[in-house]
């Protein structure tokens, strides 16, 4: 049997949100969505750019994903880019959660799914997939140059000391069962 991975707690202090250094990839309802929320919430978005959502290059998943910028992080895996989420505010917030608490929504309500279930991912079926335990098995491993992303994420890599992923991530896990059937 395989031992489950740990994790530690997301903390954006340490962190600074790198999970978000490659932006969001979207399905088309959250794009519209998101489009939207920018135009009635204009003064909520005045940091983004006319380009906010763009098409992805040749290498990435299909679909379209918010645009990035650039941002130094303190500390960072070497393969990571310099760059962040247009969203990502200056403390590493999402400006899409942070509208959505300032409305009485649920913190989760306006962002894409890939952004709130991290380190989660959901497989074809709909069921949640935990993160690897082992760097080896880092579903974005593409070789030496790019060796994984969730596995090199303070809040995705295996840590001993941690909490088991469906105890760290109860709360994504919950919120995934009624997005299901919401969507």
């Amino acid at each position: 049997m395989k031992k489950p991975t740990r994790l530690l707690p997301c903390a954006l202090s340490t962190c600074e949100g790198i999970c978000c250094s490659d932006g969001a990839y979207l399905r088309p309802e959250e794009e519209r969505r998101i489009h939207r929320l920018v135009k009635r919430h204009a003064e909520h978005f005045d940091h983004l750019p006319p380009d906010y959502i763009i098409e992805p290059g040749p290498d990435d998943p299909p679909g379209r994903k918010t645009q990035v910028r650039a941002h130094r992080y303190r500390n960072k895996p070497a393969h990571f880019s310099d760059t962040r989420c247009v969203f990502t505010e200056a403390d590493g917030r999402c400006s899409l959660q942070t509208l959505a608490v300032a409305k009485g929504k649920h913190k989760w309500a306006y962002k894409p799914a890939g952004c709130w279930l991290f380190p989660l991912i959901s497989d074809d079926r709909g069921k949640l997939v935990p993160p690897p335990r082992h760097k080896r098995d880092d579903p974005h491993r593409e070789g030496h140059a790019y060796p994984g992303f969730v596995t090199y994420t303070p809040c995705g890599g295996h840590a001993p000391e941690g909490k088991l992923w469906w105890h760290a991530l109860k709360e994504e896990v919950a919120y995934f069962k009624i997005w299901q059937y919401e969507d």
